[in-house]
């Protein structure tokens, strides 16, 4: 049996989830194959299978799973669904009415690009045999959103393989970090201007700040080459380089005006950092005071230092309960039989009420 794990819009933040999917197919008894973008291949591990999508050619397979939203995915669905694969989508993100990204801050003319995306999106649902959706908050609007037609979708949080090795336990954990894209409703200008402020005020003197992203911003002349502040923008990021962000860093950047569920939190997770999150935003995965610190406000300033220094005074419980948090709920042998499940069984599954778990084992 064959499995396809599929990604055709790049992102290098992408290759964690897709080599946790690569992985259990195989521990299941596929052969997997990643059939991706070009530009991943620098990005993924070396003795992979590996097919580039583009052209006319697509590879045969039992079982594939469409792991990111791209408007390439529906031509490729269909494709595949006339030689009578299996297929598989994990909605990250089932849209929230319009009004939560205006408030977010984004402009009209990215909620009118959300409305595309989210009539793409219904499509992919619909032509999708499963649907795996990550937190109990996506299910949410997943079932509030009158476009999604699908009956057959599954709550199952993202999963990652366990990429944290010997020497990233010995880095020094050291930075308040914003790790990801650049965007408004991940508040990266309330971070920005605590940076700024922190420097100015000589505040959490023991400790630096890390900007990681591929996006490009205008730094701030008080940050230009400040010895406490390190910037990495405007390129993408190995897998390598990003999980040395999260390990080196002490406390991660959370606290975003709109989130369904986060990656970067999962990931901050697997690196035993804890995080700072709005108040607003929790979930079933975060615990105020043990893997992640609540704030009410993020334009705070005193509030985020209280929060961080908390942190910091009980860095080895916090990062303990990361861990564990991270292998109950993200780690993907957690799961190891849900999508053997789902494949040879889905139409019983369908029979199911639409909101069922993918019970671990």
């Amino acid at each position: 049996m064959r499995s396809l794990i599929i990604s055709l819009n790049f992102n290098p933040g992408h290759v964690s989830h897709m080599l946790a999917s690569y992985k259990q197919c195989e521990d299941l008894g596929y052969e997997s194959v990643y059939y991706v973008n070009k530009k991943f291949v620098p990005f993924l591990p070396q003795k992979s299978n590996l097919s580039l999508f583009g052209g006319d050619n697509c590879p045969k397979a039992d079982l594939a799973i469409f792991l990111f939203p791209s408007e390439k995915n529906l031509p490729l669905i269909w494709k595949l669904k006339r030689k009578g694969t299996k297929i598989v989508y994990i909605f990250h993100e089932p849209l929230a009415p319009l009004s939560v990204y205006k408030n977010a801050g984004f402009s009209a003319k990215y909620l009118a690009k959300l409305w595309v995306i989210d009539h793409i999106s219904a499509l992919t649902v619909k032509w999708s045999d499963i649907v795996l959706i990550p937190s109990h908050k996506a299910v949410k609007y997943y079932e509030d959103n009158s476009l999604y037609k699908n009956k057959n979708y599954y709550y199952l949080p993202l999963m990652y393989s366990d990429e944290r090795e010997q020497r990233h336990k010995q880095l020094l954990k050291k930075n308040f970090s914003y790790i990801g894209t650049v965007a408004a409703d991940h508040s990266f200008q309330e971070f920005l201007e605590f940076v700024e402020w922190a420097v100015e005020n000589n505040r959490l003197k023991a400790y630096n700040f890390l900007i990681a992203t591929k996006s490009e911003f205008v730094v701030p002349d008080s940050l230009k080459n400040h010895y406490r502040v390190f910037i990495h923008k405007g390129q993408p990021m190995t897998d390598e380089e990003i999980n040395r962000y999260y390990a080196s860093s002490f406390a991660i950047w959370n606290a975003y005006a709109r989130t369904t569920q986060s990656g970067v939190l999962a990931k901050s997770f697997m690196f035993g950092t804890p995080a700072i999150v709005l108040r607003k935003n929790m979930n079933e995965f975060t615990h105020d005071g043990a893997n992640v610190v609540v704030i009410d406000n993020n334009q705070d300033k005193e509030q985020i230092v209280n929060a961080l220094m908390r942190i910091a005074d009980n860095i080895d419980s916090f990062s303990s309960e990361c861990r564990k948090e991270f292998e109950k709920s993200f780690y993907y042998k957690v799961y190891f039989m849900c999508f053997l499940v789902s494949f040879f069984l889905s139409e019983f599954l369908s029979k199911n009420k639409p909101n069922s778990t993918c019970y671990t084992y």
